[in-house]
């Protein structure tokens, strides 16, 4: 082999071993090149990398914190919000992996650039903020969203309405036994309207609102206790746990009935159902769960349970499109469970989808709305900054 060839072959070496080396070099510092350069982000740039946000993509995923105290509107695909001088406190709520990019942001980058800062001292190794802040933002064209608003559109003053009235149910369950008057007085203070469902039927349709949530769960609990149904036959009140029935919050924890609740369980056609009808409820009530608990409404365990498959059957037996018993049962849900549905629709709104375009079935199911899931949600959303914690729970 002759020198050209030798010097020719060490080249092409050093070539590849400079290629290999530049390779490596680009993977290791991908993530830490996805931010610009410097500590501040402009809104061009911003805009471009939500347009590609996705946190399962190591090109294209960051997290997005609103660190404007007080609470003043939001950009959208914003993960979660952080006061700008609460992050130490709340640095569970920034990424476990200190080399992670996170993008902080507020009003005019004041609080931003402070929050910086503090997140660099707590060995965040890139963290950007946005230079201008929100104002900057929406001069450059961008939108803000004020989910401080959405309490009102989960939870509508004018409430949510069934299709159906209560008819003569709730004197039946009286006279049935189901319900102990006497007793529903001193737990429930009744209006006048309410007393009249109970004592001498009333054609006002079923609603909720945030005035009569608990007159309607008792009742239509137990509806949903009485009422035979394919739930109780082939259900795992019906199969698994048939000897221990009364052993559930929504069996022994009916204490307004005349006797042992168990001795109603089952027991009533109050609401007529053809055998294709209860096949349908069961299916809906294998998709439909609670934030209290980890079980559907296939299993219900709790009032809360027992209250949905009474609006299940309710619906289902006046022929109501399975679109419209979802959306019905999540408005009725929403308003047990107020702080669970209201962090979900902020989960969808930074998404970009707005509550009245959510799939109802989707909400249900155990992804958002079981015990688990509900606190997965609210773990990735994190501190609502426009409404105090508290409200929803499966006591009686």
């Amino acid at each position: 082999m002759n020198i050209k060839k030798k010097f020719a072959i060490k080249k092409i070496k050093s070539f590849l071993v400079l290629f290999v080396l530049i390779v490596v070099g680009f993977l290791l510092g991908r993530q830490q090149s996805l931010l610009p350069s410097g500590s501040e982000v402009s809104p061009g740039s911003l805009k471009r990398m939500l347009s590609n946000k996705n946190p399962a993509s190591p090109a294209g995923g960051f997290t997005f914190i609103n660190v404007h105290a007080p609470y003043e509107g939001e950009i959208e695909k914003t993960d979660a919000f952080i006061a700008y001088d609460k992050i130490i406190e709340n640095s569970n709520l920034l990424p476990k992996d200190k080399n992670a990019p996170i993008i902080l942001y507020c009003k005019t980058g004041r609080m931003s650039a402070e929050a910086l800062e503090t997140v660099k001292k707590l060995g965040y190794t890139n963290v950007k903020h946005l230079a201008g802040g929100m104002d900057n933002w929406e001069k450059a064209g961008g939108n803000l969203s004020d989910l401080s608003k959405l309490e009102e559109i989960v939870l509508p003053k004018e409430g949510i309405e069934l299709s159906v009235s209560w008819g003569t149910l709730g004197k039946q369950l009286v006279d049935a036994g189901v319900i102990n008057l006497p007793e529903f007085r001193k737990v429930v203070n009744m209006t006048p309207e309410q007393e009249k469902i109970l004592t001498m039927g009333s054609e006002e349709k079923i609603k909720i609102d945030a005035t009569n949530s608990q007159f309607v769960v008792d009742i239509l609990w137990a509806l949903g206790l009485a009422q035979k149904s394919i739930v109780y036959d082939e259900g795992p009140l019906g199969k698994e746990y048939k000897t221990e029935q009364g052993n559930f919050a929504s069996t022994g924890g009916w204490n307004l009935a005349r006797g042992d609740a168990t001795a109603y369980l089952n027991r009533f056609d109050l609401i007529p159902l053809t055998p294709e009808q209860q096949q349908k409820v069961g299916e809906i009530a294998k998709n439909v769960f609670r934030p209290c608990c980890g079980n559907s409404t296939w299993f219900p365990d709790c009032n809360h349970g027992m209250a949905a498959l009474a609006i299940i059957e309710l619906l289902v037996s006046n022929n109501v499109d399975e679109v419209t018993i979802y959306k019905k049962l999540l408005g009725f849900n929403s308003f047990w469970f107020p702080d669970s549905y209201i962090t979900v629709a902020t989960y969808f709104s930074r998404q970009g989808i707005s509550w009245d375009k959510v799939d109802a079935k989707e909400v249900l199911g155990d992804k958002f709305s079981s015990g688990k899931g509900a606190a997965e949600t609210a773990k990735k959303v994190g501190p609502l900054p426009y409404r105090p914690t508290g409200g929803g729970s499966c006591g009686a």
